[in-house]
This record gives structure tokens, sequence and C-alpha cells, in this order.
């Protein structure tokens, strides 16, 4: 043992074992300076050869020695892991069938016009292709709810992109006449109202907070494939492509999606069960209400969005005797004004009550409507056009935010409702406009979209009655 007074070291000259201590201590004696003499244990450790209880030896047991320079695995350090963090859900899927079924959706509109000439359909029954759509998503909607909802939702929603790319594949290599294409289609509508329904009950069920901020970005994929289907379609019909090769693309890309869709599989929808009528009274009951006026609000915005959606092409080709490509141009600019109004709504959410978006949205939806079917020129169609999507805008995913005010597998189930009420809405308005136009003309058929808007915007004073919504932002 060294004695003496303490040497002093430049700070070169500090051995290692000064550097900061691991048990908290910034300094760390020699071992030489100790007052202990080496080798003789601290009188608070235990003695040599035994070790204090809940400590592991080498072997891994309790009382065993513990050997120099032993490592514990990590497997017995288990009190200062971390928790795994919970890995996010991929909404990207989501996102690519949400978008798939807008440009399906809309493509009806841009096609009408050679479907008539091809297979020599009248104008007056022009409006039963659509309802064959329509039926096909009642149905569908009647199967989620009712038959199908002990199914996986990663499972259902994979069939359903087969099922449409079925219908559609089919529609444009068998359909002859009205009827063929009326049933091939049929099918094309049973396998989107999965692809539409899905996704939304997932952010219903899951998303409790801010709602109808996460309904609006979903939808807003929607808005853009409804958005760039019109342009892709004018432009295939202008290179002199049929129609029928139209629907064979849009089966290519229900393929594609459905492969998405298993590589990238969607979590299940917890507490799901299939409907039965004590259930759907209680779903009811929670909020008799608020359940009829979503329902009806869904009536009366599908309904006139898919008058303007189908036959606002065909409106501006006999009235103004343009091309297919320059009239699809007009539902393009719709949806371009609903893509942007989405997007200014997206910041408006959490500032203004639901309510008062969709009644301000709805009248000036009404209004521009109003303002398409009395239109002097074509480029004042599509002005009016743009401006009446900007006021549609964030409608449908507003009014679908309502159903998060219902609890848990409930939001579900009223999500599901308000698409079959827009399927019953797409069903008899689109179809009334054929016979109301050959009777008494395009512009007073199209003035129907005018009124069912209007009707809409009425109808959102009364939410904040029956939601409880108040002032509250929605």
């Amino acid at each position: 043992m060294r004695w003496g007074p303490r040497p002093r070291l430049w700070a070169s000259q500090w051995p290692w074992r000064w550097l900061p201590s691991r048990r908290g201590r910034w300094w760390s004696w020699p071992s030489h300076w100790s007052k202990r003499p080496r080798g003789r244990p601290s009188p608070t450790s235990p003695p040599r050869g035994k070790r204090s209880p809940g400590t592991l030896g080498a072997l891994g047991t309790p009382g065993t020695p513990m050997k120099r320079g032993y490592t514990r695995p990590m497997s017995e350090r288990v009190e200062h892991q971390r928790a795994p963090s919970p890995s996010r859900p991929s909404y990207w899927p989501l996102f690519a069938a949400t978008f798939l079924v807008g440009v399906v959706m809309i493509s009806l509109g841009p096609l009408l016009d050679p479907i008539l000439a091809d297979l020599d359909i009248p104008l007056s029954q022009a409006g039963l292709l659509s309802v064959a759509f329509a039926t096909g998503m009642l149905v569908g909607v009647f199967a989620l709810n009712f038959l199908l909802a002990r199914v996986p939702a990663s499972l259902t929603i994979v069939v359903a992109a087969w099922v449409q790319a079925a219908g559609l594949a089919a529609s444009g290599l068998l359909a002859r006449g009205l009827w063929t294409l009326f049933v091939t289609y049929f099918f094309v509508g049973l396998g989107i109202v999965f692809l539409n329904s899905l996704p939304g009950m997932w952010v219903g069920s899951h998303v409790k907070v801010g709602t109808h901020r996460a309904m609006v970005v979903l939808l807003l994929f929607f808005a853009v494939g409804m958005m760039v289907a019109p342009l892709v379609i004018g432009a295939v019909l202008g290179l002199g492509a049929g129609w029928r090769w139209v629907f064979g693309g849009e089966a290519v890309l229900s393929a594609v999606v459905a492969v998405l869709l298993t590589v990238r599989p969607m979590s299940d929808i917890s507490g799901r069960e299939n409907l039965r009528l004590r259930q759907l009274r209680a779903v009811i009951g929670f909020n008799r209400a608020l359940f009829a006026a979503v329902l009806a609000a869904s009536v009366l915005y599908i309904g006139s969005e898919f008058i303007l959606n189908v036959w606002l092409p065909k409106f501006a080709i006999d009235t103004f005797g343009v091309g297919k490509s320059v009239a699809s141009v007009a539902v393009t600019l719709f949806w371009v004004g609903l893509v942007v109004g989405r997007l200014v709504v997206l910041g408006l959410t959490k500032r203004v009550a639901a309510w008062r978006l969709l009644a301000v949205g709805m009248g000036v939806m009404a209004v521009f409507a109003l303002a398409v079917a009395l239109s002097v020129s074509l480029e004042m169609v599509m002005a009016m056009a743009f401006v009446s999507g900007l006021g549609a805008s964030a409608a449908f995913p507003l009014i679908l935010g309502f159903s998060g005010r219902f609890p848990t597998w409930h939001a579900g189930v009223v999500y599901s409702a308000v698409i079959m009420a827009g399927a019953l809405g797409r069903i008899v308005f689109p179809y009334l406009i054929g016979p109301i136009a050959e009777a008494a003309g395009f512009r007073l058929a199209m003035g129907l979209a005018f009124v069912l808007a209007g009707a809409c915007s009425l109808l959102a004073f009364l939410l904040p009655r029956v939601s409880g919504e108040g002032e509250a932002a929605g």
C-alpha cells in the first residue's frame, strides 16, 4: 500500500478509472487510495461465496456465487426492457379502395352516351343502368349487416374487389343489350358497396375523436378518383376506344386493389354481429331522431349529387352539341371543386359545427345546381358545376361523421345504413331524370338537383337538436 500525499496529475495523466462512474458519481477513487484493504469485502456486502436472496448466480439459481466477468443474459434483464410500441395500422390500402370506388362510381356518366348509342337504349330507359348499380349496392348493404358480420373484414373486402372486377369484365365482354348490361352492372354495384362501406365503418368504429375530420380525409381519396376518372375516360373515348375498353381497364384496376388488400390486410372491426330485429331496434332506439335525420340527409344529398354525376355530360352533349371528351370536363370540374372544398373544410371541422358546414354547403350547391340547369353556354355550365362542387364538398363526410355519435359497433351499422339510404337516393332520382327530360326537357329535369340540395340544407338545421351538438365544432 502506498502512503504519502496524493499526487498532482495533469488532465492528460488522469487514469481511465477517474472517468464518470456508471453509479451516478462524476468521479471514481483510484483503487490504491481506498481506505479499505484490497480483497476484504465491504461490511455491507454479503459474505464471499453467498449471494443475497433474489439475486442470480452464474448458473441462474439463487445462492450460487457470481463468477468474475459474468454478464446476465438479456432474457433475465426484463425489468429495464421497454414495451414494444404498437404498430400503426396501414391506411393506404383503405385509401386505394376508396379511390377505386370513386373511379368506378363516376364512370357511368361519361360512358352513358356511347352506351346508349351502341346498345340502342332510349333516353327514357337510360336511368335503369343507374338503378342496376344502386340495386346491387342495396343488396350488398343488407348482406354486409345481416349475413356477413362474422366474416373478417379483411377477407370480405378482398372478395368484394374480385366480385367488382368480374362484374366490370363481364359488362365489357358480355353486354349485348339493356338487360344483359343491367345484370352484369348489378354485380359491379354489389362489389363496390363493400369497398365503399368497410373503410368508413372502420373509421367510425375506431376513431371516436375527430370523426368528421377522419371521414373528410378518407373521402378525399374518393373525390380524387371522381375527379381523375372523367378526364381519363374522356381522353380514351377521344382516342377512338369504346366504352368496353374502359370497363376492361377498371376491371384490371380492381384486381390490382384486390391484390394490395390481400398483401396489406386491414384490421378487423371488433364487436360486429349479424343484425337481428332486436339489435336493429337497439341501434335505432339509441337516438331515433338522429338516425332518421341522417338517413334522410343521405337520400337527399346522394340524389342531388348523382343527378350531376350521371347526367351532366349527357346534358352538355344534348344541349350544346359538344363532343364526349369535352362534356366529361364538366363532371371533372364539379369534382375539382369538391376536392378543393374538402381541403378547405378539413381545417374548419375543429372550429365550426358540422351542421353549420352542412347547411351552408348544401345551400351553395342548391343555388349553383339551379344555375347549371339555366346556363346559356358550355363555359357557364363548367363554371357553375365547379362552384356547385365547392358547396357539396364536405356534405357526405359530415353526414357520415354523425355515425360516430353512436357507441361501439352501432357506429358501423349507422354508417352502413347511411350508405343504404344513399343507394335508395341513387335508385330513384337519377332514374327520374330520363322520363322528365324526354317529356319536359333537360333543363327542367336538371332542376331536380336544386330541389334535393335545398331540402338537405334545410334539414341540416334539425341536426343540432337531435344530435346534441349545439354550437360545438363537429
